[in-house]
């Protein structure tokens, strides 16, 4: 039964894939497809440890402070004091941060807007049958945010983690 289900959703879960470049390809190039991640890591989840942020984008410390000094450069992102640990600096994402997240969540969807503009009307109704589908992936995708392991959570200490078996 999963077998034959795996099937049948690879075909759209490859056609979304290939449409992620479109809205990619549209981005501001102001930053980094990593620098503009870790907005949106920020945007989601809230403040960060700087150490912890390097380790959810994959880079490295010195990689992750260079960026997030550009970030503060550009108002995007702040540096603030963790109110449970006055020692810890946090990183999180500013208003401005915000704005230009959401300029460019527009500017990718315009990519798509124009797109469905030029389909035929059976398939503008048969997209618009499919939005609470895809409303719930964007659920599930939050969810699986909200559950990542411990070492990704950005108030765990190293001393904290447990060798999970």
């Amino acid at each position: 039964m999963l077998l034959g289900m795996a099937q049948r959703t690879d075909p759209i879960a490859e056609a979304l894939f290939a449409l992620t470049p479109l809205a990619i390809r549209q981005r501001d190039r102001e930053l980094s497809l990593t620098a503009v991640s870790t907005l949106a890591t920020l945007e989601r989840t809230g403040p960060w440890r700087l150490t912890d942020l390097a380790v959810n984008e994959g880079v490295t410390q010195p990689s992750m402070t260079t960026l997030v000094t550009q970030l503060e450069g550009l108002g995007f992102a702040e540096r603030r004091s963790d109110p449970g640990d006055r020692r810890v600096v946090l990183v999180a994402v500013t208003r401005g941060g915000q704005q230009y997240l959401r300029s460019m969540r527009r500017a990718g969807a315009s990519v798509f807007t124009a797109l469905i503009g030029r389909l035929a009307e059976q398939d503008v109704a048969a997209l618009s049958a499919a939005l609470p589908a895809l409303r719930h992936l964007l659920d599930l995708a939050a969810e699986g945010e909200s559950s990542r392991p411990p070492l990704l959570d950005r108030r765990t200490k190293p001393a904290d983690l447990e060798v999970i078996a």
